[in-house]
């Protein structure tokens, strides 16, 4: 996954983040889905982009664009299947209502998309073409839909109830905050807010931190209770990347993510500590790259100070506080969907919450019951499979253990 910020978006930080997301975990979900068929020997995946463009790209073979890449990766997991065994029929679904783009749309699905997927555009609007797009991808095949809109009106939840309801389905929606937080106090959007978050949400006297998280956790609450629910552990979750303003310190969408498959958002946030890496770095270098343009210098230290930038979403000291009261009430058992749970309630992401139990392990404070005797310094806990038991050793009065 590149630090650097290819030509194509240039200007284009956060299409650049949302983009590495949605290429890495659309790689990963797939595989996930094409090999688990190898038994059955096939499988059949779509993926349904509802608000396709092109936007931000005038290459005719629109580089820099969703649809370029989701397809060359659908393409190029096709060819990897093949190579174990698996026919996966890919098909693709590209909505887009605006005249001048849907041409160029058609245009590029005619002479320049990969042919191994099967590529279609429909033109229109998403929310009155729910029914023509459920009735395209059928009820059996794995979908994944991608929901980013220019305004927040499309991903009401009533709005995207039809496709919630879909089962063997996952999501990634552009929970476009800037906009959301501006206007989520006013009077006049009131009923508009309750809608889109499917609840009324107390702002008033929360920081502009606790606004954020009121805000998206409503979102992601109501998202989970639209889902049909099914049998434990595959039940609906969710998970959210924070994409940020390219020069200012603010939050200007999430992509949150659905899925009811554990594995799912654990796959989810290991690609996002590797897509936060990418933006925290390349957000430092173009800021680092205008002060040197402005003071006609380059700092020697440049290339250094953009590897070195922090993508960490919690401290030390909170990771660590969170696993001690976490065992406070004794030794707890951690499979994949326990794991999840926490990934979930925290959205902390798994090296912070791996690298904590290291920590707590080397100091005595916490015991894997599992891996006694075993050195772990990277992943201390293994919850694959049947999981493993983590224990918190009890300080005795005189402090000791």
């Amino acid at each position: 996954m590149s630090n650097q910020v290819p030509d194509v978006y240039e200007g284009r930080i956060p299409a650049k983040v949302k983009h590495a997301l949605l290429k890495s975990y659309l790689e990963k979900l797939v595989l996930i889905i094409g090999m688990n068929a190898r038994s059955k020997g096939s499988v059949e995946i779509c993926y349904v982009d509802c608000f396709a463009g092109p936007w931000g790209s005038e290459d005719a073979k629109l580089e820099g664009t969703s649809i370029s890449l989701s397809l060359k990766t659908l393409a190029a997991c096709k060819e990897k299947l093949a190579s174990h065994g698996v026919d996966a029929r890919m098909r693709a679904l590209f909505v887009e209502q605006e005249p001048d783009a849907f041409n160029r749309l058609s245009a590029y699905l005619s002479n320049d998309a990969p042919k191994s997927v099967e590529a279609k555009p429909m033109k229109g609007d998403f929310v009155a073409l729910r029914s023509e797009i459920l009735d395209w991808t059928g009820k059996d095949a794995f979908t994944f839909f991608f929901i980013d809109p220019k305004g927040w009106s499309p991903i009401v939840i009533d709005v995207l109830t039809p496709l919630l309801l879909r089962p063997r389905s996952e999501f990634l929606i552009n929970f476009i905050y800037e906009f959301i937080n501006r206007t989520a106090s006013m009077s006049q959007f009131r009923d508009a807010t309750r809608r889109l978050l499917g609840k009324e949400v107390a702002l008033k006297d929360r920081t502009p931190e606790e606004r954020e998280l009121a805000l998206v956790g409503a979102y992601r609450e109501t998202l989970k209770t639209v889902v049909p629910s099914g049998r434990k552990p595959f039940n609906a979750r969710t998970a959210y990347v924070t994409v940020m303003h390219p020069e200012k310190e603010r939050t200007k969408y999430h992509l949150v993510y659905l899925s009811c498959h554990p594995k799912g958002i654990v796959e989810f946030m290991n690609i996002s500590q590797a897509v936060d890496i990418v933006q925290a770095r390349v957000r430092l270098a173009s800021q680092l790259a205008e002060q040197a343009a402005k003071s006609r210098t380059m700092d020697m230290f440049f290339e250094h100070a953009v590897a070195e930038a922090d993508s960490s979403r919690s401290s030390p000291e909170e990771v660590d506080a969170f696993w001690l009261e976490y065992l406070s009430k004794g030794e707890r058992k951690v499979d994949q969907a326990a794991f999840a749970d926490i990934l979930e309630a925290t959205n902390w992401l798994p090296r912070e919450l791996q690298g904590s139990l290291a920590r707590l392990i080397e100091r005595g404070a916490v015991v894997n019951l599992d891996a006694v005797g075993k050195k772990r310094t990277a992943r201390p806990l293994h919850f694959e499979g049947t999981g493993e038991t983590l224990h918190m050793v009890p300080i005795s009065g005189d402090g000791s253990s």
